[in-house]
């Protein structure tokens, strides 16, 4: 049995951390089939009031610290990524193909599309333990290829993209090799975050982060084998690839 989930009995779910994220791990510590929510974090640890939520350290860039995490899992029941990035202090969102820099792209696919690889890679032994299974990844309406009507924001549609597809891939694998475990993207609709602030300010329905996790959450909770690979946005849409 693990050293970080072996306290409560109940569903075992991961979630990697950012705002949206800590609404749902406050979510999931509510429901009383959930045992346990490991919630990861990178450099400032969240304050929670349930004792189900245990809080970890984790860079999701660095491959060798989530395989030497993943490790210590004796099962998972749910993983769900919710770590994303739009901008920083200096890197703003691509009106026009002149602002896209080769810095600026890598620096969007290594937070926007590698960490949801890892986790796939070495989260698979301890989900093929689980009776019903969940994988899902937070992305982003703006990366669906057949929706782009408006264009712009380069970086962050283009590594949104290459989310979806690395999520359509993972399903079509994991059907026959995880077939107990549903692979889902999810649009958390335009949520009241650091990350949207300066997008917002004209936008008629953005959504509190508690507001969308319980949406978030009834999507999942509502998954079955045969909804694998597809793309839902937070009412329930499902979204084209």
């Amino acid at each position: 049995m693990d050293s970080h989930t072996s306290e409560n009995p109940g569903r075992k779910i991961l979630i990697t951390g950012s705002t949206i994220g800590a609404e749902l791990a406050r979510a999931y510590a509510a429901d009383s089939t959930v045992g346990t929510v490991v919630y990861t974090y990178r450099t400032r640890e969240p304050t929670f009031s349930s004792s189900k939520i245990m809080c970890v350290s984790m860079d999701l860039t660095c491959e060798r610290q989530v395989e030497d995490f993943m490790s210590q899992l004796d099962r998972l029941d749910g993983v769900l990524n919710t770590v994303g990035l739009l901008h920083e202090e200096a890197m703003q969102p691509e009106k026009s193909i002149s602002r896209v820099s080769a810095k600026q792209l890598m620096r969007s696919l290594e937070i926007n599309t590698l960490p949801t690889l890892l986790l796939a890679k070495h989260s698979r032994r301890v989900l093929r333990r689980s009776q019903g299974a969940f994988f899902a990844t937070i992305s982003a309406k703006v990366g669906s290829i057949e929706d782009n009507r408006l264009g712009g924001w380069y970086s962050y549609r283009a590594t949104k993209a290459a989310l979806n597809m690395a999520i359509k891939t993972l399903a079509i694998e994991w059907r026959l090799a995880l077939p107990k475990c549903t692979v889902a993207a999810l649009h958390p609709g335009t949520v009241a975050s650091p990350l949207s602030k300066p997008f917002t300010r004209n936008k008629n329905h953005v959504l509190l982060p508690e507001e969308s996790a319980v949406h978030l959450k009834k999507i999942l909770d509502g998954l079955r084998p045969e909804d694998t690979g597809r793309f839902w946005a937070w009412n329930g849409e499902e979204l084209p690839w």
